[in-house]
Formats: C-alpha cells, structure tokens, sequence
C-alpha cells in the first residue's frame, strides 16, 4: 500500500498506533523505562530567589557599602575608607524610597535637591552607624554612604591620657601647635 493515496488522518493513527505497540516493549526491555527518583542527596541545588521588586520599586545590586546594598542599576564611582559614592540614571525620590525602606534613621532632613538620612542604621546590618545623602544632579542621582561608627575606646586609659593621644589638652587646648595639620 502507497502512503500517498492514504489520507492524512490515517496516516497519523497508523503512526500512533505504531508507537503505542512498541512502547510495552520497550518498557520490558529496560529502554525508555522511567528513571528512578533521585534521593534528597542527589537532588539539584535550589536555585536563587527570583528578583521580586515591584514595578518603579528598585532591586538590591551585589555592591555594598558599609552593609548597605546599593541599587542594582547604581554604578561605585569611588571607595574610601569612610564614604562610599555611587551614581546612576534613576529619580532622587525612587533612590530615597529605596534606602527608607533599608535603613533607620534617627532624623530625616528632605529637601528639592537632597535627602539625609543621618545617625542611621542598615536594617539587616545594625552594628554600624552610617549618614546616606541622595542627591539630585541633572538627570541623574548621586548616592553617598558614610561611616560614622565610633571606634571604641581603648579600656585602661584615664581621660587625661585619651585627651593627649588627640592632641589636647583635658581643657581643649592644642598640645603642640607646630603639629598643626
């Protein structure tokens, strides 16, 4: 028989009928027989978290400063060791959204070009002490995180003694005004 005066539906169900014949057989034989599940050791690693940032809502980036995690679309133009400065093409008011929800701040100073965010906290980071500025420049936002966290004394020494390594006197006096910087 010539399969070009068959017609197309029975074409389709001769071939369908083809594979499910040869589909027990295959199992009794060991091809095409199901894989066994894997075991929990052998299960493949969970993958990462998909981004759920909402529409306008910016997404956490891999940089940090000070344990403050930079916007995603923000780019570090310069580190040092007590001021982290970024940029990027996004609203001031979306940059400031962004780090309210990061961070607490002990006073909060809003204005048309800049937002401060002073004496504050990383939510996830609460160790450190740090001042955030979002600055409006052209059409672009300037983020600059500080580090205002206080070293802690050194224990055993009197204030006389702390005053001295300053370079004062315990009344505010300078010590030696030809070290004068």
């Amino acid at each position: 028989m010539r399969r070009a005066h068959l017609p197309r539906a029975a074409r389709v169900l001769a071939a369908l009928a083809a594979c499910a014949a040869s589909a027990p057989l295959a199992c009794r034989s060991g091809e095409g027989a199901p894989a066994p599940a894997p075991s929990a050791s052998e299960a493949p690693a969970p993958k990462p978290p998909v981004d759920q940032a909402l529409p306008g809502e910016l997404a956490e980036g891999i940089e940090q400063a000070f344990g403050f995690p930079i916007p995603r679309r923000m780019k570090v133009r310069a580190r040092f060791p007590d001021a982290v400065f970024a940029i990027g093409e996004i609203p001031a008011e979306r940059v400031a959204n962004y780090v309210r929800a990061r961070v607490l701040a002990g006073n909060v100073e809003t204005g048309p070009a800049k937002t401060i965010f002073a004496q504050a906290t990383v939510k996830a980071a609460p160790q450190r002490r740090i001042r955030i500025e979002v600055v409006s420049r052209a059409h672009v936002s300037e983020l600059v995180v500080r580090d205002e966290t206080r070293s802690p004394p050194e224990p055993g020494l009197s204030v006389e003694e702390r005053w001295r390594r300053t370079g004062l006197t315990p009344d505010g006096k300078v010590l030696d005004p030809t070290r004068l910087e």
